[in-house]
Parts: C-alpha cells; sequence; structure tokens
C-alpha cells in the first residue's frame, strides 16, 4: 500500500526593487558598483536578509545603483503603484571632518572621534502600493583605518577595498533589517586598499608575507622557526670640522664635494648622521654614518626646519664594531618610468586578483622614489628604493626582499630565500634607518 503526503506551503509576498541611488562626497567608493560581482554578492545578501528579517522574497536578481553626481538629487520614495511593497535605498559618503562637523560638532575635538577617514550614511525603507513608508531605518557607518595588511601606494580618498565595501554593505543591511539590533551607529576599522601597479601586487601575490611587529625603537618577526629582533638608537650627529686645529679628517674625494658644496652655499653647516643600530638576537652592534649639508630653509612656513642634504658619492657607510660592511651612495627623488602606478584600480595590497576598477580612466603615474642606495654591502652590490609606504631591496640586481611601512617595518615579502637572515636583517636596518623618514 502506498500512501501519498501532501505538503501546503504558503508563497513568501514578494517585494521589488525600488531607488537604489548613492553618492560619494569624498572619493571614488561608489565607483564599485558598476563592478558586476559586487553588485551579485549585494543582491544575494539582501534577498537573503529580507526573507530571513522580513520574510518577504525580492523580485529580480540584480539590484542596480544610480550613482548621483549630486546630493540633491536623491529621490528615497518609489513613484511605482505596484500592488507589491517597494524597497528603497540609499547611500552617502561623507569625508569625516565635513559630516562631524555639521551633525557632531560638540564632538569633533573628542579622542574617540580621531582616526575617522569617512562617515557612510545607509538609508532604507519599504513602501506599500506606492504610498506612505511602512519601514524606514538608518545606519551611520564610521570608517577607521587599522593596521595595513598589504603593500603598495594607498588612496587618501578610498578606504575599503572592493571586499571591504561587499562586506560593509551585508553587515550594514544585516543590521538595518533586524528589528531586535537597535544599533544606529557601527564603527568598522579597515586595511586601506591600494593603488594598482606592474611592480608590487603581482610579484606578491602567491609570496609568503610575514608580519612585523613594529614598537618604538624594536621590530621583531619570526622566519624559518626563530624569532628575529633587531633596534634603531635614537639618531644624532657629529659636526664636521672645516678649519682650524680640530679640523676633521676626511677622506680626499668627501673633502673635495664639501669644498665645492661650500662654495654654493658659505652658511651651510656640514655634520656626520649617525645611528647605531643592533642585531639583538645575534648579539651584532651596528653604526650608519651619512655625511650631509645642513641649510637653512627659506619656505616662510618651516623655517623652523632645517634641510638636510645627504652628500654625493660613495661616502656613506655601515659599520659592525670598527668594520665597514657596506658603503654607498643616496640620491633622492628618483624618477623609474618602468615602474607604473595606476590609480584607476583598487587592490586589497595582498593579491592581484582583487585589482577593481574605481574610475573610468586609464592614467598611469611614473614611480619616484624619496631615496635610492646604491653600493655595496659584504662584497655583494646592493640597492634600495626608499618610497614613502614601502622599501624594495636589490642584491646583485635580483630584487630578494619588499618590505612595507613608513616609519617603522609593517610586512615582509622575501622573495630569494637563500639569503642569510644576518644579512637580511642589516638590509632592515639600513632600509628604516631614521634619516629617511
Amino acid at each position: 500500500m502506498v500512501f501519498f503526503s501532501l505538503v501546503f506551503s504558503h508563497a513568501q509576498p514578494i517585494i521589488q526593487a525600488g531607488n537604489f541611488q548613492c553618492i560619494s562626497l569624498h572619493g571614488p567608493l561608489m565607483y564599485y558598483w558598476n563592478n558586476p560581482t559586487i553588485a551579485s554578492q549585494f543582491t544575494q545578501d539582501l534577498q537573503q536578509q529580507l526573507l530571513t528579517k522580513k520574510g518577504y522574497s525580492l523580485e529580480g536578481n540584480n539590484i542596480s545603483f544610480s550613482i548621483l553626481k549630486n546630493i540633491k538629487e536623491f529621490s528615497t520614495a518609489s513613484n511605482s503603484s505596484t500592488a507589491s511593497p517597494v524597497i528603497n535605498m540609499k547611500l552617502a559618503e561623507y569625508p569625516a571632518s565635513l559630516y562631524l562637523k555639521q551633525f557632531y560638532p560638540d564632538q569633533l575635538n573628542d579622542s574617540s572621534q580621531q582616526g575617522i577617514q569617512s562617515v557612510i550614511l545607509v538609508e532604507m525603507s519599504i513602501q506599500h502600493n506606492g504610498t506612505a513608508e511602512v519601514f524606514s531605518r538608518s545606519l551611520e557607518v564610521f570608517i577607521k583605518k587599522s593596521n595595513s595588511i598589504g603593500f603598495g601606494v594607498p588612496f587618501n580618498n578610498l578606504h575599503l577595498s572592493a571586499k571591504g565595501f561587499s562586506e560593509l554593505m551585508k553587515k550594514s543591511v544585516e543590521i538595518i533589517l533586524d528589528s531586535n539590533n537597535l544599533n544606529e551607529q557601527i564603527e568598522l576599522k579597515a586595511s586601506p586598499p591600494s593603488m594598482g601597479d606592474n611592480f608590487i601586487i603581482g610579484a606578491i601575490t602567491n609570496m609568503p608575507k610575514i608580519a612585523i611587529e613594529s614598537k618604538g625603537l624594536f621590530s621583531k618577526y619570526a622566519l624559518n622557526g626563530k624569532t628575529e629582533l633587531i633596534r634603531w638608537d635614537e639618531q644624532r650627529y657629529l659636526e664636521i670640522i672645516l678649519r682650524g686645529k680640530n679640523k676633521t679628517v676626511l677622506q680626499p674625494a668627501l673633502n673635495s664635494i664639501i669644498v665645492e658644496k661650500e662654495k654654493e652655499n658659505p652658511q651651510a653647516v656640514f655634520v656626520f648622521l649617525l645611528q647605531e643600530a643592533r642585531n639583538i638576537v645575534l648579539n651584532r652592534n651596528y653604526q650608519l654614518v651619512i655625511p650631509a649639508r645642513v641649510s637653512g630653509n627659506n619656505n616662510s612656513r618651516i623655517s623652523n626646519m632645517p634641510i638636510v642634504e645627504p652628500l654625493e658619492g660613495n661616502n656613506n657607510f655601515m659599520l659592525q664594531e670598527k668594520d665597514t660592511i657596506a658603503y654607498f651612495n643616496i640620491e633622492t627623488d628618483q624618477l623609474d618610468s618602468t615602474k607604473k602606478i595606476y590609480p584607476y584600480l583598487s587592490s586589497n595590497g595582498i593579491d592581484s586578483n582583487s585589482l577593481t576598477r574605481i574610475n573610468d580612466f586609464n592614467n598611469a603615474i611614473n614611480f619616484t622614489s624619496l631615496y635610492y642606495l646604491k653600493g655595496k654591502i659584504r662584497n655583494q652590490a646592493f640597492s634600495i628604493e626608499v618610497g614613502e609606504f614601502f622599501r624594495a631591496i636589490y642584491l646583485n640586481n635580483e630584487r630578494i626582499v619588499l618590505l612595507s611601512g613608513v616609519q617603522q617595518p609593517e610586512r615582509m615579502v622575501i622573495f630569494n630565500p637563500n639569503i642569510s637572515t644576518e644579512l637580511i636583517n642589516e638590509l632592515i636596518l639600513l632600509s628604516y634607518n631614521r634619516f629617511f623618514q
């Protein structure tokens, strides 16, 4: 005998997409909506949350946001006369200073507000029959910068990667549609995205990234199962005496350079910039010595800050105890037209698969290093590109290490695992000496 069982189900009420509009008064964030993957993922997230939290089934598979140019163009309500409910949504990103000044002026100097980079206002509403809203709610999202986990040149007006933006939208919808979640504000700490390029992101995509813990004058990291610990001391200087019985003894090449530089600016002072450093694990002590010219600054805004210029030539050196282990030349503001930065692409700074377009342009910027070191270390040719946000180290014309970090090393990729850890540490100490900051 066969029994048949009938299951009756009630179809979920349909809800239609109305006006989905967005604008940024800060940067290119909303351009992410032009990415089909981001739009599709948001549609799926919205469908799930509407069904789970409100019992609605969203009609259609693609939500499309209109990117506005003027905030006055916003029209949250829908003019649809459909019998089905309609959901509307608008997003607006503001610079943190503008938003706080306008809506929270009494909190401008509050320490808790420091570090906010932008504010995103998310508003959602549901209408029935094109009439008054039966549901309306907003959420303020305060974007703060967290420690960078990637490499490259960051944006000054874009604070979320494509994935970070998708995650933000998912979280915002989840909160807004949850009647048990009463939050009206959330804070999101996000690792800053990096601009696209042709010399960093592709090279590091499949490489292990080594985290470096830097605090004060110390940096620590783990490599090959061992802990490495290095330290910089405070920088100091020693004046070069050019005349008199206490005249500083100089190498002929350096003396010739100083004579010529003094003719250019008789008021300048010449010094040795000095910094001690140490490999704590191996008990190695180092000293960095850079001869430099110090002169007055004609810029009235920073007249109290002298100009410090390393002198040209291979007159800079690094000592281990009393032995010279490196000598090198220092050049400033070196343009490299083979290295391109693409400000129309964003990435997470880790994986080239994260590259996402953020505007309609195709402009490229040539990379310019702040300092370029070239010489020999332990009888091997080396060079170091000192950028504002990273350091690239070359040995015998091969890139062996890439370091991220502005004033201290934060992460590292080692391209050649055969380089000794002792030499890597010496090159890190040189790359992040305090005179290059």
